[in-house]
């Protein structure tokens, strides 16, 4: 079995996040289904075990064509055990999560340049409920010095943010697609989200390993400077 860290999400400007937001609580009303969507609910022992496979279809019908609607981008990380081994272990202290994490900024930057936006401000919004939360909060600030476009990383509860719901939503299809397996029993409409919009990044060693330095030199920079950069550092973290 191949180990690997998924981390996958959408890019949004505001007023794709605005609309996705309150279109996806009308949409979850319209289908009777008390929300926060999360994948594994519609397990046999969630939530939303006795949704029928024809409901299910009805809403992730609705749902991923809202989300493909509203998103200017759809995107994902991979990271396999071998690949965080050759390239990250004893050579930075961000985690196999955190260096996933990683490759999903620099892939943000390179997409954002292919669609023309690469002035823009990044904000990162993650599941306040993410296991591997620490691992972010802890390479953070390595992060935001490596990434200086990026104003901050932030956790909030999808309870109050749909747009992570959405992204649970893309991060299941990706775990899925990985998987080999089959998107049936009324989860046909999810594969939709790998649109035309959706980037998939053919990983290189060379991208690897510069992507691997440029941590490192941000680590040693935030070591020798760790009073000084902290402060500065604090008002991009939440």
């Amino acid at each position: 079995m191949l180990f690997r860290s998924v981390v996958a999400g959408l890019v949004l400007d505001f007023e794709g996040t605005y609309w996705l937001g309150v279109e996806w609580s009308k949409v979850l009303a319209k289908h009777s289904v008390a929300g926060p969507i999360h994948m594994r609910e519609f397990g046999p022992d969630g939530q939303f075990r006795n949704v029928t496979h024809e409901n299910r279809r009805a809403l992730f019908s609705d749902l991923v064509r809202l989300i493909n609607s509203n998103k200017l981008i759809s995107l994902a990380a991979t990271l396999t055990a071998e690949q965080y081994r050759r390239h990250f272990a004893r050579v930075t202290k961000q985690s196999m999560y955190g260096a996933c994490f990683t490759n999903l900024m620099t892939l943000v930057g390179v997409a954002m340049e292919i669609h023309g936006s690469h002035r823009w401000p990044l904000d990162y919004v993650l599941d306040d409920g993410n296991a591997y939360k620490k691992h972010i909060i802890e390479g953070s600030p390595v992060l935001l010095k490596a990434y200086p476009r990026v104003t901050r990383i932030a956790f909030e509860s999808d309870d109050n943010v749909n747009a992570l719901q959405a992204a649970d939503v893309l991060s299941w299809a990706v775990r899925r697609n990985l998987s080999g397996s089959n998107f049936d029993h009324g989860f046909e409409p999810v594969k939709e989200l790998f649109d035309e919009h959706h980037l998939n990044f053919e990983y290189k060693e060379q991208w690897m390993q510069e992507i691997v330095e440029k941590i490192r030199a941000a680590e040693a920079t935030f070591g020798a400077n760790s009073a000084e950069t902290a402060k500065g550092l604090t008002k991009r973290l939440d």
